[in-house]
């Protein structure tokens, strides 16, 4: 794309320098190469007007920028715009014209997104599509995953990978949407033909500050980014307000008035049957994902599924055929017949959710390990406590991702919830804590190792090192057995 046609797609722009050309975007000016233009985007931690030079000496082309806000920047020709926010929905759907080509299924929530995804994916891919996936864990196409970094990209990097998606024969593709990422617009000229409500819990309240704000950013995907069905949790009290705020939404939960609505729940020694009444009829479905909670995730591939017209044979095969998803109530397997459960689960409810399916898969006690993370919501670390000291028989209390903050100031926090006498061990280092649960676990007892999930490391002052839990688990067992 050349500069001058900047001028004549975004209304109110002018440009200082010659002619250029460039064959990419960029709004981190640490990824700018020659050859492309940089884009200085108003963020919510800072601004990229202040990278404008760097992006300069990094080769970009051209500078694409506030009126007023290039401070004098040389070396490359400046486009000034009256909000480039704003100008990246014009200029991404043409820099990257395969994007919109593939039907997007957006999913948010507190908890549950990920497990949801995974399983339409599967159902998906029963029914012969060819989905891609953005989400935590990674971003996943055409036989390859991509570790991610955030749960959802800024909008350059979203446009750029469903463009891709595409050329590599995606047909679909499921995103899991954060609420940063709908606060801060990432989504931006992005339309979703459905959008799946799981349930709202409380979290990020460090960056939303309280439950109503957090709320309403959830419901812009619903308000500003949905052209299609919206899929809601009527379950949950901010599913069922924002099913009367929506338009003929398809509705699913336990609740009588649910159009996918659960009927029975039995747990099988290898996973669930969940039985459902849904507009097609009465089916039961089985899949290999331990705990409750996992009800609702699958109540919610179904009623994406009958939004789209899926046939339930697909839909049938396609969550039987998901057989466990990375750090989500995963079984760590062991020579030693020990039930050791990774969960990501880092905020009340579900950390709530996550023992309590536990403590039904106990025939012993229910052993809890874990820790909040750092420059965190603090508000949810005393709640927490309270919560694992009343399910679990023992507790033992470590560190997450302490990030900048003292892990004993965290775990000081975590044990103002746990009420005088319960059983519990602090234990700040987290190999050693997990070191210490497997040694006190008897044959009959369940471990749940909660927070991390997925994760395969940890965060600690401003260093990142290597730390899986599941690996950490097989280690100590080998050092513990070994002796």
């Amino acid at each position: 794309m050349r500069t001058s046609e900047l001028l004549t797609l975004i209304p109110g722009s002018k440009a200082t320098g010659r002619e250029r050309e460039f064959v990419s975007l960029r709004s981190d000016s640490s990824k700018v190469q020659p050859g492309d233009a940089f884009i200085a985007l108003l963020g919510s931690m800072t601004d990229g007007h202040l990278f404008i030079q760097d992006a300069v000496r990094a080769g970009a082309e051209a500078i694409v920028c506030n009126h007023g806000r290039h401070n004098k920047a040389s070396g490359a020709t400046i486009v000034e715009v009256p909000d480039t926010r704003d100008a990246l929905k014009t200029l991404l759907p043409l820099l990257y014209p395969c994007a919109n080509n593939i039907s997007l299924s957006g999913i948010t929530g507190t908890n549950g997104k990920t497990t949801s995804a995974y399983l339409i994916e599967s159902v998906f891919k029963a029914s012969g599509t060819n989905p891609g996936v953005i989400g935590t864990i990674n971003m996943r196409y055409a036989d390859q995953a991509i570790s991610s970094s955030i749960t959802t990209p800024g909008p350059i990097d979203l446009f750029r990978a469903l463009d891709a998606m595409n050329r590599s024969g995606v047909d679909s593709c499921i995103m899991e949407v954060s609420s940063h990422a709908l606060d801060q617009d990432r989504t931006a000229g992005l339309m979703f033909d459905y959008a799946i409500f799981t349930n709202l819990t409380q979290d990020h309240l460090d960056y939303h500050k309280d439950m109503d704000t957090y709320f309403l950013a959830k419901k812009k995907l619903f308000t500003h980014y949905l052209k299609g069905k919206a899929i809601i949790n009527i379950d949950d009290p901010y599913g069922k307000r924002l099913a009367q705020e929506i338009s003929d939404p398809v509705t699913y939960g336990w609740d009588h008035a649910a159009m996918i609505q659960a009927t029975s729940l039995e747990h099988i020694p290898d996973g669930l049957l969940v039985s459902l009444s849904t507009p097609r009829g009465g089916f039961t479905l089985k899949s290999s994902l331990l705990g409750d909670i996992n009800t609702y995730n699958i109540m919610a591939a179904v009623a994406l599924s009958h939004a789209m017209g899926i046939e339930m044979h697909s839909v049938i095969t396609g969550i039987d055929n998901m057989r466990k998803v990375p750090g989500r109530m995963e079984p760590v397997d062991n020579a030693y017949n020990l039930r050791i459960i990774v969960d990501y689960a880092h905020t009340p409810a579900a950390l709530q959710a996550a023992l309590e399916s536990a403590r039904g898969l106990a025939k012993g006690r229910l052993i809890t390990l874990f820790g909040c993370g750092g420059d965190r919501d603090r508000g949810k670390r005393p709640i927490m406590g309270k919560i694992a000291s009343a399910i679990s028989d023992i507790v033992i209390i470590t560190s997450d991702n302490p990030r900048k903050e003292n892990p004993l100031a965290i775990i000081e926090g975590i044990v103002k919830g746990i009420p005088a006498g319960s059983r519990i061990f602090v234990e700040p280092d987290r190999k050693k804590a997990i070191a210490l649960a497997l040694s006190t676990m008897n044959i009959d007892d369940c471990l749940i190792i909660a927070g991390k999930g997925h994760e395969d490391y940890q965060i600690i002052g401003e260093t990142k090192t290597s730390f899986d839990d599941r690996l950490i688990v097989q280690q100590s067992l080998m050092e513990i057995y070994n002796k």
